[in-house]
């Protein structure tokens, strides 16, 4: 494993388990105290992590509203699941769609300092990504929705209209064989459309809860975006019942938890 690997490797134990000992990251990747130190201390002077008193924690840049907050903490393990496997698709110097909610706002994160172009109309995901040198945001213009920090109407659409994507990621609040993919309200629908509309793979990301809940607006059926990133929560029989419909499902491995010192792993 070269140094860039094993940082890489860090990295994604501590965003998935949001905060570790350096103890417990060094028997993870195998590889001595000192030298996990100055991983992390590379990955901070990259903006990546923040050291803590004998670890490290994912470096937060935004300080969010209950509603928000909470609603990221609902599923949050499959939710980083999703977004792990979300993020490892994006290749360098793609530009990337990313729409706004909790899960998107996760693959924010996990989008962080990759060598992209992320077109957003979350203001939040903006801001997530910031300071970032290699990763270049675009933000649509828009009005501020209600339910999110998401913005909507025309402004945003017409922004979207004037680019190009290459892979983009939209999140969604319910997933049914019958309607297909669904938002909260029709302005969030209105600008997904707009972010598949415009590039070349559409991939939704939604965590097991979504599956089988029907809300207000379709974005669209399940045959238009045929691309899924959910976990290994979902019913199995609601998994067939996707790929029958000819959704190309991947279901994101949720990591187990860091060995206890002394164990056998």
């Amino acid at each position: 494993m070269t140094s860039r690997q094993r940082r890489e490797a860090v990295h994604a134990l501590v965003m998935h388990h949001r905060e570790l000992t350096a103890d417990d990251i060094a028997r993870e990747v195998d590889v001595s105290l000192a030298t996990i130190r100055r991983d992390l201390a590379a990955l901070e002077r990259r903006g990546l992590v923040e050291r803590t008193w004998g670890g490290a924690r994912i470096r937060a840049t935004v300080r969010y509203l209950d509603d928000f907050a909470e609603a990221a903490e609902l599923q949050a393990t499959s939710k980083r699941a999703v977004a792990a496997a979300a993020a490892s698709m994006v290749e360098p110097g793609m530009v990337v769609g990313l729409s706004g909610g909790t899960t998107c706002t996760e693959l924010a994160r996990w989008l962080r300092a990759k060598d992209i172009t992320v077109v957003t109309n979350a203001v939040n995901a903006a801001i997530e990504l910031y300071n970032h040198g290699k990763t270049r945001v675009i933000v649509t213009g828009g009005s501020m929705n209600a339910y999110s920090y998401e913005l909507v109407g025309e402004m945003a659409t017409a922004t979207l209209h004037e680019h190009r994507l290459d892979l983009c990621f939209v999140g969604c609040s319910g997933i049914t064989p019958d309607f297909g993919y669904s938002m909260r309200d029709r302005p969030e629908a209105t600008v997904a459309r707009a972010f598949h509309a415009v590039s070349e793979r559409t991939v939704v990301v939604a965590d097991h809860s979504k599956v089988g809940r029907k809300t207000l607006a379709r974005f669209a059926p399940l045959k238009t975006v045929p691309s899924l990133i959910t976990d290994r929560g979902i019913d199995l029989g609601a998994l067939r019942t996707l790929e029958e419909e000819g959704v190309h499902v991947l279901v994101a491995d949720t990591p187990r938890a860091p060995r206890e010192r002394g164990g056998s792993g």
